[in-house]
């Protein structure tokens, strides 16, 4: 059925973001604290499928914390077209916090 497939795809997708995502939370506070265009894409394979990953400083706190997001772009059809995010922030000194 169409609807398992989707959330097989949205499991995956979920799951590699989770993997990227831990990745680019060990990067330095000046790696992340690049505009989106500045950022190097990810892209990583899964069920034969391209996916791209975006990087984006979405945000800098009054208290100078970066606000990260991760997209994941790929053609794998998932419900509505909708794609996994993954979001941190990212302090000076290099701790992370949700």
């Amino acid at each position: 059925m169409f609807l398992d497939r989707y959330r097989l795809h949205w499991r995956l997708l979920r799951a590699e973001i989770d993997r990227v995502g831990a990745e680019v939370e060990q990067w330095s506070y000046e790696q992340l604290d690049r505009d989106a265009e500045d950022q190097p894409l990810i892209e990583r394979q899964v069920e034969a499928v391209s996916v791209i990953f975006q990087i984006d400083r979405c945000d800098r706190l009054p208290n100078q914390d970066l606000c990260v997001c991760i997209d994941a772009k790929s053609k794998l059809p998932t419900g509505f077209g909708i794609k996994p995010s993954y979001r941190f922030f990212k302090r000076q000194d290099g701790s992370v916090y949700y």
